[in-house]
This record gives C-alpha cells, sequence and structure tokens, in this order.
C-alpha cells in the first residue's frame, strides 16, 4: 500500500497553487508545505514563511516535518542550488540543479544554447556594451525584442517597432540599471506555442501543449508580458511540430548530460508558429509558466508523485511509455491589477474556488481578498471543448469586479 506523504513545495505564485492544489487531490497526501506564504485554499496545505534561498532554513523544515518529497519551483531556489544541497543531505527533490537549468533561468544563456544544438531559432546577439548593442539594431528587421537576461519582470523586456524606441530602452538597461548580457533578437510574429515535458535527465516526454497569448491587450497588442492566458490542448500543433520540438528537447538534455550537468524536472520550449509546420525555438522555461500551469496540470491524468519519484529514482524510463491525459480542454485567463489595495468583489460567486490561483493578494482583517499591482490571480475553467471551457471562463470572469481589473478578453476567441 502506498504511504501516506509530505510534500514541500518552494515557490509562489499560480504555478505554486496550481501544483499544492493538483498533488492535493492524492488520497495518499498528508500535508503539503508550500513557501514562501501563499494564499492557497484547501486544509491539506499550509503556507510556510521561510525565503526560497534559505537553502539551510529550507533543510530544516524539511527534516523536522518528515517532507518525503521536495518540489522547487521558483527561478530564485533553483539559481541557489538548493538541489544539490538537498541531495547531498539524502533528500528527495524533483527539480534540476543551478547548472542544468542555467540555460533557462538566464535568457541570453539560454538563446545562445539554442544556436549550439542547431535549433531553429530569431536572429539575436548579446551585449555588454551599448554601442555594440545599437550596431546590431541598426542592421536588424524590425520589430525586436530586447531582454534583460533574468527576464522577470514586465520592465525588463520590450518590443520596439522602431530604432529610436529601441535606442531609448537600451539606455535604461545599460546606463541606468547598469545591466551587461543584454538580449536583442528579431521578434518572430506568429501564433505562440509552448510545449511542456517531463525529464529525468535523460529521456523526456511531453505533458500537453498550451497555446499563449503573451501581450497585455487584445489583439497582442501593448506590453509583452510572460503570460495572460492560454489554452490546452493546443489543436493548431500538428504531430509533425510536435516531433520537431521533441528532438529539440532530446537534443537539449544529450548536451547537457554529456556536460555532466542533466536536467531533472519539468521544463517548457517556447516556440512560435510562423506556418503549417513552420516554428521558431524562442526560449526554455523551468517548470510551468504561471499562465499555463493549471491548465497543464487539469489535463494529467496520471499520478504525477510517482512520475517526480520515478525521476529522481532513475525509473522513469523503464515505466512511462508517456504520460496519460483525460479528454478534459482547459482556458486560463491571468487577471491583472492597476493598482494596490482595491477590493476585489464576487470571488464568492464563482461556483469552485479551486478555479481560481492566486498570485499576489492580501486579506483583510474582515476577510476580502484585496488587490496588489501586478497578478492578482489566474482563472481556469475545464471542460469537453475549448469553446465550452471558454464560456464558462468568461462567465465567471464576469461576476468578479474591482477597481482597475485587467485581463483579456480574446483567449481562445478562434475557437
Amino acid at each position: 500500500m502506498k504511504e501516506t506523504q509530505n510534500i514541500f513545495i518552494i515557490g509562489q505564485g499560480a504555478t505554486a497553487s496550481a501544483l499544492a492544489k493538483k498533488l492535493a487531490q492524492d488520497e495518499h497526501v498528508n500535508k503539503i508545505f508550500v513557501t514562501p506564504q501563499n494564499t492557497i485554499l484547501n486544509n491539506k496545505i499550509e503556507s510556510i514563511d521561510i525565503r526560497e534561498d534559505d537553502l539551510t532554513g529550507l533543510l530544516r523544515f524539511a527534516l523536522e516535518n518528515d517532507v518525503n518529497l521536495t518540489i522547487p519551483i521558483s527561478s530564485k531556489a533553483l539559481k541557489s542550488d538548493i538541489v544539490s544541497f538537498f541531495m547531498d543531505n539524502d533528500q528527495n527533490i524533483f527539480g534540476p540543479t543551478k547548472d542544468a537549468c542555467h540555460i533557462m533561468t538566464n535568457k541570453a544563456v539560454g538563446k545562445k544554447f539554442l544556436y549550439k544544438i542547431h535549433a531553429q531559432t530569431s536572429k539575436f546577439g548579446v551585449f555588454d556594451k551599448i554601442q555594440q548593442a545599437e550596431d546590431f539594431i541598426g542592421g536588424a528587421n524590425f520589430p525586436i525584442l530586447i531582454k534583460s537576461p533574468t527576464q522577470n519582470d514586465l520592465d525588463d523586456r520590450l518590443v520596439c517597432n522602431t530604432k529610436s524606441l529601441a535606442s531609448e530602452f537600451l539606455e535604461v538597461l545599460f546606463n541606468k540599471n547598469n545591466e551587461t548580457g543584454i538580449l536583442i533578437e528579431e521578434f518572430t510574429i506568429g501564433h505562440n506555442f509552448t510545449i511542456y515535458f517531463i525529464t529525468d535527465g535523460y529521456s523526456a516526454l511531453p505533458l500537453n501543449s498550451v497555446a499563449n497569448y503573451k501581450f497585455m491587450q487584445d489583439g497582442d497588442g501593448g506590453l509583452l508580458t510572460s503570460g495572460m492566458g492560454c489554452y490546452t490542448p493546443d489543436y493548431k500543433i500538428t504531430d509533425t511540430v510536435l516531433s520537431r520540438v521533441q528532438n529539440v528537447a532530446n537534443n537539449m538534455l544529450s548536451t547537457l548530460d554529456k556536460k555532466g550537468t542533466p536536467y531533472i524536472g519539468i521544463f517548457g520550449i517556447d516556440c512560435t508558429l510562423t506556418g503549417d509546420d513552420k516554428f521558431y525555438i524562442n526560449e526554455f522555461h523551468p517548470f510551468l509558466q504561471d499562465s499555463d500551469a493549471t491548465s497543464i496540470l487539469n489535463t494529467i491524468k496520471d499520478d504525477l508523485i510517482e512520475i517526480f519519484m520515478a525521476c529522481i529514482t532513475g525509473l522513469f524510463a523503464d515505466e512511462y511509455e508517456n504520460i496519460d491525459q483525460n479528454n478534459l480542454s482547459s482556458v486560463s485567463a491571468v487577471v491583472l491589477s492597476r493598482q494596490n489595495y482595491k477590493v476585489i468583489d464576487g470571488i464568492e460567486l464563482i461556483d469552485d474556488i479551486n478555479n481560481i490561483d492566486f498570485c499576489n493578494i492580501k486579506e483583510s482583517n474582515d476577510g476580502k481578498y484585496l488587490t496588489n499591482q501586478g497578478k492578482a490571480f489566474v482563472l481556469t475553467r475545464n471542460a469537453s471543448t475549448i469553446t465550452r471551457a471558454k464560456n464558462l471562463l468568461y462567465d465567471d470572469l464576469e461576476q468578479i469586479s474591482f477597481e482597475g481589473i485587467k485581463y483579456r478578453r480574446d483567449i481562445a476567441k478562434e475557437s
């Protein structure tokens, strides 16, 4: 009989919430601890206030609370090499080492890696000096995308349609922020999608595909974000495209293994479809993105904890030929707040609170939810078809209101 387990998730936001609630469905899970503090409404889930990079504190907590499996999804935790630290202390941990995930946590390094493994990617350059960057954009095809190498916030990436706008943004990054390793690439226009994989470091199996909506405004206008919503599965992705992206995943894993840094965990390959079975690889993602996490996890039928443990113990390739999926379609929308401390009305009208994954909100003394500026929550609905899931999603969103609310209203509109 499968023993009861305690799970420790290190990370925050919608991804941590989605994963915790997915794992809480397992009857053999006793307790799920999540750090740093999160707003997750489930009696199996407890929020813990420990810094994501406090390795000694995290390990002490895991030992004192009989944690059977730790899952780091935070870039800060991964960059601090929590995986190697926990492994050295004989702890089960599902995730990549600092060296293995460097191609995902540093976008400039990741772009160079794509070029090294001969993946189809856009023309790019990485620059430490502003004059070199200016010379590059002088010969580039616009629009171009300029990124800070860590690319965590809205203010460190920009799609520029003109040289003057690009120069202004470079001035900010180089002279005001004192950054180096700035990535500039020709921006690929088309249908954006991500395919997520799970791997033991040697073989990778696809979890599912998502169609991404990354610009803040309807019709792909405004600022480029890490994601404003998605639907899954992405019906535009053919078997040919999936097979070719799988080849990129295999080449990535083989190259990392030869370097002695095998990647264990979940990763995403972000792409742009430009024509029939034609696409460019944009970048890698460590684990699931906030905008995609619930939609991906909702479609997985297999026992995730057993899969994670198989990857850790080296049994993954022997025990799994594919990841079983249910027949659900899923659509998600990221809801932003333009202001702080605004009361969120209507959450109580949502049929199932588990459809909401909070990102960054506060709870008042009288039990009301208050916004912080930025991502407030991700709302997701599932159904037998994408169209049905989309309609349910927007019916729910109409119930919720607060001053300064913002979300895209065209997600899965073409389905």
